[in-house]
C-alpha cells in the first residue's frame, strides 16, 4: 500500500486457532477509536444455495448491493488475493484492517502460539484460544499505537491520494493539509455538496489535486478556479458569509525538511510536512474575493454564437467587435486571418 494506506495488521495462525474469535474481540475494543476493517480469504462459496443472491450472482453482474436490517452488503466480482488488492477495494474511511491469514505477510502480526514467527516478522503479540479473554485488550492497545496520531489528516491523506492516482508525494501532503486548514479557518464542513464554498488553486500541480478532491470543488461546478501563478496557495470564500481567506505555503518550509540516514529526500519532505505543525508550514491571511453575476455556480446567464466559428460562448466570455460576438480565440485571430470575414451573424 501507499505509505497513506490504512494500518495492516495480520492476525495469523492455523485453521481453528482462534483467529476470528480474536478479530472480533479486536474489532468490539477499538470500535469507537477507530474505523476497523476486517479482511479474511476463504474458499468456500458465500451465498448459500438455492437463494436469490446465489442464483444472481451467477450471472456475473457488475456489482450486488444487498440491503439487510442489519447491514449492507457490497459484492464485488474478486479481485487478486494480495493484501494489496483486498485493502484497495475498502473505502478511504477505513483505518485500520485486520487481515485473518495462515500464511505470513510483510505487515505487523499477532501471532498464534501455535505458528513460529517467521525471520523479521514484526510480532505484536502471541495468542492462543484459551488466553484470547485476557490477553485481547492488550492486544488491542499494541494495534492502536501503530495508527497515526491525527486520524482525520490520514483519512485526507487517502481521499487525496486516491485522486492523485494512489500517489501520495510530498505536494500531495501540503495539498492536503492546506484545504483542510482552509476549511476550518472558514468552519465549513468539507466535501462541500450545497456549492457554497469557491476555492481559487494558484498552482497546477500536485497540491491541485488534493484540494480538489477534499473541498469537493470543480470546475463543472463552477466552485473551483485556476489562477496558475506558480504559488502553493489558495484562497476559500464562504457565499453565504462573504468572507475570503488565502492560506499559502511559506517560502522556506523546504529548509526545514532534514533526511535521516538512508532515506530519500521524497520521503523526508514527505514526513516533514506530515509532522510539523499547520503554522510552521502555512500563512493564513483574510482576502478579498470578487464574484461577477457571470462567475457564480448555476446556469449560465448568457448564451451568444461566435459570428466567426459558428460556436455557442457561454457566460459573457465573448468579445463584442463591431457589434458582432466572437469567442476569444476568434477575436484573437481579426486582422491575421481571413476565414473571420466569412463568419455567420449571430
Amino acid at each position: 500500500m501507499s505509505g497513506s494506506g490504512p494500518v495492516v495488521v495480520c492476525v495469523r495462525g492455523p485453521s481453528r486457532s482462534g483467529k476470528s474469535t480474536l478479530c472480533q474481540a479486536l474489532v468490539g475494543l477499538l470500535r469507537g477509536r477507530a474505523s476497523v476493517a476486517w479482511a479474511k480469504r476463504t474458499h468456500h462459496a458465500l451465498d448459500l444455495p438455492h437463494k436469490s443472491t446465489g442464483r444472481v450472482w451467477d450471472e456475473s453482474p457488475a456489482a450486488m448491493v444487498v440491503y439487510a436490517p442489519d447491514r449492507l452488503q457490497l459484492t464485488l466480482p474478486p479481485v487478486s488475493p494480495e493484501p494489496r488488492a483486498l485493502v484497495g477495494a475498502l473505502p478511504d474511511s477505513i483505518d485500520l484492517v485486520l487481515l485473518e491469514t495462515h500464511e505470513y505477510e510483510p505487515y505487523p502480526a499477532i501471532v498464534s502460539v501455535a505458528l513460529e514467527p517467521a525471520e523479521g516478522e514484526q510480532v505484536l503479540g502471541r495468542f492462543s484460544l484459551e488466553t484470547i479473554p485476557a490477553e485481547a485488550a492488550r492486544l488491542a492497545e499494541a494495534v492502536f499505537a501503530l495508527l497515526p496520531k491525527d486520524l482525520e489528516l490520514a483519512r485526507a491523506m487517502r481521499v487525496a491520494s486516491r485522486a492523485h492516482g494512489g500517489h501520495d508525494c510530498a505536494g500531495i501532503v501540503l495539498g492536503t493539509r492546506l484545504a483542510l486548514l482552509g476549511a476550518a479557518e472558514l468552519g465549513l464542513a468539507i466535501p462541500d455538496r450545497e456549492k457554497r464554498l469557491i476555492v481559487t488553486i494558484e498552482t497546477g500541480r500536485c497540491a491541485a489535486d488534493a484540494i480538489q478532491a477534499l473541498t469537493g470543488c470543480t470546475l463543472g461546478r463552477r466552485t473551483l478556479r485556476l489562477a496558475d501563478y506558480g504559488r502553493l496557495a489558495a484562497t476559500f470564500y464562504d457565499q453565504q458569509t462573504g468572507r475570503a481567506i488565502r492560506v499559502a505555503a511559506r517560502g522556506g518550509v523546504r529548509n526545514r525538511v532534514i533526511t535521516c540516514d538512508g532515506e530519500r529526500r521524497e520521503d523526508a519532505q514527505r514526513r516533514t510536512y506530515l509532522e510539523l505543525p499547520a503554522a510552521e508550514i502555512f500563512t493564513i491571511a483574510e482576502a478579498v474575493f470578487e464574484l461577477g453575476a457571470f462567475d457564480r455556480p448555476g446556469p449560465p446567464l448568457c448564451r451568444v454564437l461566435c459570428a466567426a466559428c459558428g460556436e455557442e460562448v457561454s457566460d459573457a466570455r465573448h468579445v463584442r467587435l463591431n457589434e458582432r460576438d466572437y469567442c476569444r480565440p476568434c477575436a484573437a485571430g481579426l486582422g491575421e486571418s481571413t476565414e473571420i470575414e466569412k463568419g455567420v451573424t449571430p
